[in-house]
């Protein structure tokens, strides 16, 4: 006759599975945190008045707050157009800041508490895709994750991208944002761009504001001032690459 014995329930295994169950625990939390995305860093006391700007994750050691009396929510480049040359017939001082403020809060500082955040959050289309080309034209407010995708649909790939998929193609641009390789063009996002449009303000006689086009081939200097402007030159609305398949 044999005899089979019946799982042990002593306090070691007990304290095995208390331990996984706890690591189990810890990992799924971790997960939710990391796919949460960050608040929205722009705070107005009431509606669009009295404003702050805020680094969302606090990733650079610049934890300091921005103000502003205002901000503006362009969604196409022509509200953009309209934004820009009212603040500038009024003499008002403008800052732009992207959907999660990723980068140095200074940045986007007005340098007052009379001045005008201009926001990206809903600058985010796609302008043209052109597959036999492969170029691919977007709005400034357009994520990372969302460039990726948008290549994809129609076979076309970024050759280098940072590590966060929140950045902006805008606060790309204006910052230098680049992956980690020196191959090829390099791995700067903005070596392979081939057009930036970027809204200044203007004179009187351009209504106060004006939509440059920038390129390397029709303005090389103004071009590649453009590509790591740091916010100083103007709003950049929208940004062709070049990609690959």
């Amino acid at each position: 006759m044999s005899f089979t014995s019946s799982p042990s329930y002593g306090p070691q295994n007990v304290t095995f599975w208390r331990t996984l169950l706890l690591l189990h625990c810890i990992s799924t939390l971790v997960l939710i945190t990391i796919s949460t995305p960050p608040e929205d860093p722009v705070k107005c006391a009431s509606g669009n008045t009295n404003c702050t700007v805020t680094n969302s994750y606090g990733t650079f050691p610049d934890r300091s707050t921005c103000r502003a009396a205002n901000v503006a929510y362009p969604t196409t480049e022509a509200e953009l157009v309209s934004i820009v040359a009212a603040a500038t017939k009024a003499g008002r001082k403008m800052r732009v800041t992207t959907r999660y403020s990723h980068s140095i809060t200074k940045l986007a500082c007005t340098d007052g508490n009379e001045g005008l955040f201009i926001s990206t959050k809903f600058l985010n289309h796609t302008v043209q895709a052109d597959a036999e080309a492969m170029t691919l034209t977007v709005e400034s407010g357009v994520t990372l994750r969302q460039l990726i995708a948008e290549a994809a649909k129609v076979g076309l790939a970024l050759p280098y991208a940072p590590y966060w998929w929140g950045l902006t193609v805008g606060g790309m641009m204006g910052t230098g944002a680049h992956g980690s390789s020196l191959w090829g063009n390099g791995s700067a996002v903005h070596d392979y761009v081939t057009e930036i449009n970027m809204v200044s303000p203007g004179s009187a006689n351009e209504g106060f504001a004006k939509v440059r086009v920038l390129s390397e081939a029709t303005t090389p200097n103004e071009f590649n001032a453009a590509k790591v402007s740091l916010g100083v030159l103007g709003v950049i609305s929208q940004v062709t690459f070049k990609l690959q398949p």
